[in-house]
């Protein structure tokens, strides 16, 4: 059950009904509170937090109708389920035009208990999740609600203002490359053009040229004088992003552009000057490879004036339920979903997400095809988030699900690299190397 369950009151004057129906929500996950008349149930409702009303209609005293209009007339938005063993459409068609969020006929089906009440406890869940104080950022299209992701993006703005290099880290997934474009987006540059360059999608034997340029003749190939990345970015912004992977011999020349803002084409003598922003990304610990002695301390410190990190998801779990809502809307224009059930949410914020924010995109993206209409449910997860091997994951470290989350699209990609490094939001060359570990780690037999 999630840390915050949802707070379920129930009023039933049937002790048998009140029992059964307080049983099965428990056994959902729901937090239960029972009132055995409409009486008790309003004393509990003025003097406590509910998400939503499970009530009988027919009770002494105060009964169902009566307290859906006080709740309604004291501005309480709790959704209200009626229930009855009176039912017709008369009266379910009244309940529902005085705010009833649904109308139960007794005897009902347990089943339809559980979906009503998951239906109602979605809608809870979305109202909270479009209430945070901070929805999005016009820069950075990510809706989040945490406090770390709000400090970050406070930095961020004021990071823009300056000409500062920055060194995003993050791992795969956390929006490295939005976070870029913000800070380029609110900056004084954002006029002029933001180039970004995968330094691991390039053979190294190549990136020299693409980031400085080269002059006709400087190589076989090299038909013509060719402008580098670095000057396609000028006045603007330059993204290095897996800069971790750079050789040494571009760590040197990359180090000495840093320092004296000028370099060389490949093949020419002639010194050239370009006014550009940069800012770095990288999955990797630097500290660690400049430890290892795989990086130079002096191009880490320039590349690192100011430092941001983007934090895992699983770090920020109120992030995950705002997230799930705003996929819903995005990928539900060719559907009709109307949301997701509590448990199903539930589920989603449990989960560790080795691959970030763009894991979380892909399952709902999947949901909501193979939902097509009503609240997306347990079925429609993964496994690995939904059934056996959610229990059975324990205290896995983020890389072991990382692995398993690799291994787990190659199967369902049929061992098509290229489609699987499109859906991590990865190149082939950074790929490559993550198989590579896995094949080398003893752990990762399956």
């Amino acid at each position: 059950m999630n840390s915050k369950a949802i707070r379920v009151l129930v009023a039933e004057d049937d002790p048998g009904m009140l029992d059964l129906v307080g049983r099965v929500l428990l056994d959902e996950g729901y937090e239960v509170i029972s009132a055995r008349n409409g009486d008790e149930a309003w004393a509990k409702l003025e003097s406590d937090r509910f998400d939503l009303v499970v009530s009988d209609i027919r009770m002494q005293g105060c009964d169902g109708m009566e307290l859906l209009h006080r709740a309604m007339a004291k501005r309480l938005h709790q959704p209200v389920i009626l229930m009855t063993a009176f039912g017709s459409i008369a009266s379910a068609v009244e309940a529902m035009r005085q705010g009833a969020h649904y109308y139960l006929a007794k005897p009902f089906d347990i089943e339809d208990l559980i979906e009503i009440v998951g239906s109602a406890a979605s809608r809870v869940r979305e109202h909270e999740a479009i209430q945070a104080p901070e929805v999005s950022d016009p820069f950075f299209p990510v809706v989040f609600k945490s406090e770390s992701m709000g400090r970050l993006l406070r930095m961020a703005h004021e990071v823009a203002a300056s000409q500062a290099t920055v060194l995003i880290t993050g791992r795969s997934g956390t929006g490295k490359e939005l976070l870029a474009r913000a800070i380029h987006g609110m900056s004084q540059r954002k006029a002029a053009p933001f180039v970004a360059v995968d330094c691991n999608a390039i053979p190294e034997t190549l990136l020299e040229s693409e980031l400085f340029g080269h002059k006709r003749g400087a190589f076989t190939g090299a038909v013509s004088d060719k402008q580098g990345i670095i000057e396609q970015a000028a006045e603007g912004t330059l993204l290095l992003d897996e800069v971790g992977n750079l050789s040494p011999q571009i760590q040197s020349k990359l180090l000495r552009f840093l320092q004296e803002r000028q370099f060389r084409r490949v093949g020419d003598p002639v010194e050239r000057s370009v006014n550009v922003r940069v800012i770095s990304a990288t999955n990797c610990d630097l500290n660690e490879l400049v430890r290892q002695g795989r990086f130079r301390d002096d191009l880490f410190y320039r590349l690192s004036v100011i430092p941001l990190k983007i934090p895992d998801l699983s770090e920020r779990r109120e992030d995950i339920a705002p997230l799930v809502y705003h996929f819903i809307r995005r990928f539900n224009t060719e559907y009709r979903v109307e949301g997701i059930r509590s448990d199903a949410l539930d589920m989603l914020i449990d989960f560790d997400w080795p691959g970030n924010v763009r894991q979380l995109e892909n399952v709902v993206e999947r949901a909501v095809i193979l939902r097509k209409g009503g609240l997306i449910q347990p079925r429609d997860l993964p496994e690995e988030i939904s059934g056996s091997e959610r229990k059975a994951r324990g205290g896995r470290s983020l890389e072991e699900m990382e692995r398993q989350y690799v291994q787990q699209l190659l199967a369902e990609c049929g061992g098509n690299q290229s489609r699987v490094a499109r859906i991590l939001g990865i190149n082939r060359r950074t790929l490559y190397r993550k198989l590579r570990k896995i094949d080398s780690d003893p752990g990762s037999a399956s």
